[in-house]
Formats: C-alpha cells, structure tokens, sequence
C-alpha cells in the first residue's frame, strides 16, 4: 500500500492530480482509521489506463465511464494493460513484417500492387474499425 506521495512519484504524476482523480471517482484509496488515504497496485495499473485513455483525447468523465464499465464487468485493470500492451507488441511486429516486403513490392507489376494494396488497406481499415469501437469512438 502507497500514501498518496509515494504513488505519486512512482506513478509521475503530482500529488494534486491524485487528488482530483481520487474526487472523481476514477481513483479509489482506502483509508486509515486516522484518515490517510493509501493506494495499491492496481491504482498504478488504472493509472497507465487513464493515461492510455487520455492519449485517446477521451475526456476525464468519459474515461470514468469507461472505467466504471470495466470495474461492473468485474476485469482488473492489470489484465485490461497486460492485454493491451500484447496486442501492441503484435502490432509492431507486423508493421516490421510490413516493412520488410517494401523491397519485394518493386518486383510486382501494377495489377498485382494495386490488388495486394487493396488487400492490406481493408483489413488495415477493418482493424481501425475494431479499435475504434472497442474504445467506443465512431469510425471516420
């Protein structure tokens, strides 16, 4: 367990900031019989979910929704970024796969690029759909 400077510092980010999240509602201390605010591990885990949701340009109380969602689906937030950081590091691989064929891509004539084009870019599309959803954004 953490007292609100200690997560802070761990966590990099200030203490007021706590504080707000905490008033929120997105953070969830339990407290001492004297009153003192303590935080455990799963706070630094909902912590790196605000900030991912926060990249997302989602607001704070959409964030709280999303985050109530998942609390009422009984999921921890650990497993949520655990999750979450595999799917990124399966994307990567396959952007590095992607990039490997770019020298071959000059031996196709201009049929079999425009065919393997259209290929990649619906299920590129498709993938962004998924996400988009998944995130709760309407894709473009």
């Amino acid at each position: 367990m953490y007292r609100i400077g200690e997560i802070a510092e761990i966590a990099k980010v200030s203490k007021r900031t706590l504080d707000y999240y905490t008033q929120m509602g997105l953070l969830v201390p339990e407290r001492s019989d004297s009153g003192y605010r303590y935080y455990n591990e799963n706070t630094l885990e909902r912590l790196k979910l605000i900030e991912m949701f926060k990249r997302e340009k989602l607001s704070l109380v959409e964030i709280k929704e999303r985050l109530d969602t998942l609390d009422s689906c009984n999921i921890s937030a650990q497993d949520i970024s655990k999750r979450i950081h595999e799917i990124q590091e399966q994307m990567k691989k396959l952007e590095s796969e992607v990039l490997k064929l770019k020298p071959m891509l000059s031996k196709l004539n201009e049929k079999q690029l425009k065919t393997l084009t259209r290929q990649i870019s619906i299920q590129g599309t498709s993938l962004y759909h998924t996400i988009a959803i998944l995130l709760g954004e309407v894709p473009l």
